[in-house]
C-alpha cells in the first residue's frame, strides 16, 4: 500500500523536517501551511527532488469547516491516507493573568481541536493507519509562564490516550513530547542550553532524535497509545 503522511505545519522548523524524512522514508507528503506560503514552496521543491508527491495544501486550523476539507483533499488528491502528524502550534509566552479570550480560544483551536477533528475525519475514511500528535515535555509539569499552550498540549496528550482507545486496532495513536530540540523563533541557542543546563543528559537534542521517533511510531505496528518522551530527562525535574 503506497504509504502517505500527512503533517499540519509542514513547511517550516520541525514540519520541514518530519516532511523532508518521510519522503526519504517513502513517504508521499500533504503538505498542510498556513501563512508560509514561500516555506511551503521550497519544502514542496525539496521532496519532489527526493522523488516523492508533494501535495500543498493551505488553510487556517482555526477555521472548523477546514478540517473535513483537509483530509477530503488529500484523498482527492493522493487516493487514500495512512498517517496523520498533527504538529502545527502556536507558543506565545502568556501567563495565566495575561491570557485573553482570544489566546485561550487560538490555543484550543490549534492544539486541540484541529487534531480532534482531523483525526475523526481520518479514522472516518481510513482503513489502517496511524496518528502522531507532537505534544511537549512541558505536560508533564506545570510550569505557568506559558499557561494556556501548556494546558492545551496536556488536553492534546489526553485526546492522544483516548483516541489510542477508541479508533485500535484500524489506528494507532500516539505522541511525541519534545524537550530542548529548538528554540523559538525569536530566541538564540542560549536558551537551549539554558534549559539542558538543568535535565539529566545536560546537553540539548536536536531534530534527529525527533525523527527517530517518528520513524519508531510511524512503523510499529503494535504500539498505541504510547508518549515518547525526547527531553533528555527533562520532565524529571
Amino acid at each position: 500500500m503506497k504509504k502517505i503522511a500527512l503533517i499540519t505545519g509542514g513547511a517550516k522548523r520541525l514540519g520541514r523536517d518530519m516532511s523532508l524524512f518521510l519522503a526519504k522514508e517513502g513517504f508521499d507528503i500533504a503538505l498542510h501551511y498556513h501563512s508560509s506560503s514561500e516555506a511551503a514552496d521550497k519544502t514542496k521543491t525539496d521532496i519532489e527532488t527526493l522523488g516523492q508527491r508533494c501535495l500543498l495544501i493551505q488553510g487556517d486550523l482555526k477555521h472548523p469547516p477546514f478540517y473535513k476539507q483537509l483530509i477530503q483533499t488529500v484523498y482527492d488528491g493522493f487516493g487514500s491516507l495512512t498517517l496523520l502528524i498533527n504538529n502545527a502550534s502556536i507558543f506565545k509566552k502568556i501567563d495565566y493573568r495575561n491570557s485573553s479570550e482570544m489566546d485561550f480560544n487560538q490555543n484550543i483551536d490549534i492544539h486541540l481541536k484541529a487534531p480532534f477533528f482531523l483525526s475523526q475525519t481520518f479514522s472516518e475514511k481510513c482503513e489502517h493507519g496511524a496518528i502522531i500528535n507532537i505534544l511537549d515535555t512541558r505536560v508533564e509539569r506545570y510550569q505557568t509562564e506559558h499557561f494556556v499552550y501548556t494546558l492545551t498540549k496536556k488536553a492534546l496528550k489526553e485526546l492522544t490516550l483516548l483516541l489510542a482507545k477508541t479508533l485500535a486496532p484500524k489506528i494507532r495513536v500516539n505522541g511525541i513530547c519534545p524537550g530542548a530540540i529548538l528554540a523559538p523563533e525569536d530566541q538564540g541557542d542560549d536558551y537551549l542550553k539554558n534549559i539542558a543546563a538543568h535535565t539529566p543528559m545536560n546537553q540539548p537534542g536536536n531534530v534527529t532524535d525527533i525523527l527517530n521517533a517518528v520513524q519508531y511510531l510511524s512503523q510499529s505496528n503494535y504500539v498505541t497509545g504510547e508518549i515518547l518522551y525526547v527531553d533528555g530527562g527533562e520532565r524529571l525535574q
